[in-house]
């Protein structure tokens, strides 16, 4: 028997219980109201959007992305339209990460087409749908781009797989841009539509652009089950130097390039290279390849 969306009850988020980050949005709202079950708000909540009319490949593009989320503390944040967002959604739940869908109308408004068979199976899953609007609101055209900035507000970075130069994924990408989230676009050919948005956005040096889907959960800095944190290392007998702590706090969660790391810190390089191999030794820095560092999240 299908599990109706009514349910599962309606319950409200209080701005007080918000993920300080969305509290502190501008124009942030009072409460949010939500039906199924929220994820730990000390999971990495991982934005991924584009368009509503995306490629023949958009969808393995979408699987292999999240499927490389697996083994990591991610939630996958998206707003239940056709295209990427469903993707996304469907991704997440095939592969068992836990997924939220944010939409642009009432929390107890009908959820039509391919949508409502959709939002059963989140919430069934162990998901949530959630909106700022209470009640039956109607979804009217303004409250799209309102949503966009929830969607970036509650997550820590913003994957921009599919999208045109004006569509709705870049409203996304500016909210991102505003709050000082991590940006991440999957490049595409110069030749198609739904390319321009993530090929300005590389351009532009707004998005680290994602080459290989292995490398994403990574990029976007979702945190390995199997890593250590900083607070983990007092009891490992692991103590680190100033300067390595003024390092990894200052990029904990995230991948940089050498070269990255080199500009933002204003350190002379072999200085750098010592410090990125004493946090390596602790268990706190990964690299594949020497050039790339992923750095473990801070608890």
């Amino acid at each position: 028997m299908e599990i109706k969306t009514n349910n599962f009850p309606v319950q409200e988020l209080k701005r007080e219980d918000f993920p300080t980050a969305l509290a502190q949005i501008p124009n942030a709202p009072e409460a949010l109201y939500y039906r199924g079950t929220l994820p730990s708000f000390e999971r990495s909540w991982i934005a991924m959007v584009g368009t509503r009319r995306a490629s023949p490949n958009a969808e393995e593009i979408c699987q292999k992305l999240v499927q490389n989320l697996s083994g990591t503390d991610a939630v996958v944040v998206s707003g239940l339209a056709q295209g990427i967002d469903t993707f996304c959604h469907s991704a997440a739940i095939q592969f068992r990460i836990p997924t939220v869908a944010v939409i642009a109308q009432g929390i107890e408004a009908e959820i039509t087409g391919s949508r409502r068979s959709l939002a059963h199976r989140i919430l069934q899953e162990g998901g949530a749908i959630l909106s700022e609007y209470p009640g039956k609101t109607a979804s009217l055209k303004f409250m799209f781009p309102m949503r966009n900035r929830i969607i970036a507000g509650l997550s820590q970075s913003l994957t921009l797989v599919e999208s045109k130069l004006h569509g709705g994924g870049m409203i996304s990408v500016d909210y991102a841009k505003d709050f000082s989230k991590k940006i991440l676009a999957v490049p595409g050919s110069i030749l198609a539509p739904h390319a321009e948005g993530p090929n300005f956005c590389i351009a532009s040096k707004i998005a680290s652009a994602i080459w290989n889907t292995k490398d994403f959960s990574d990029l976007c800095g979702a945190k390995r089950l199997t890593d250590h944190s900083a607070t983990d290392l007092p009891q490992m007998g692991i103590s680190l130097s100033p300067k390595a702590q003024k390092l990894f706090f200052e990029n904990a969660g995230f991948t940089h390039s050498l070269d990255e790391l080199c500009t933002s810190s204003s350190l002379p390089i072999s200085e750098l290279l010592a410090i990125l191999t004493e946090m390596e030794i602790a268990g706190i820095v990964h690299s594949k390849d020497g050039n790339s560092f992923h750095f473990s999240q801070a608890e």
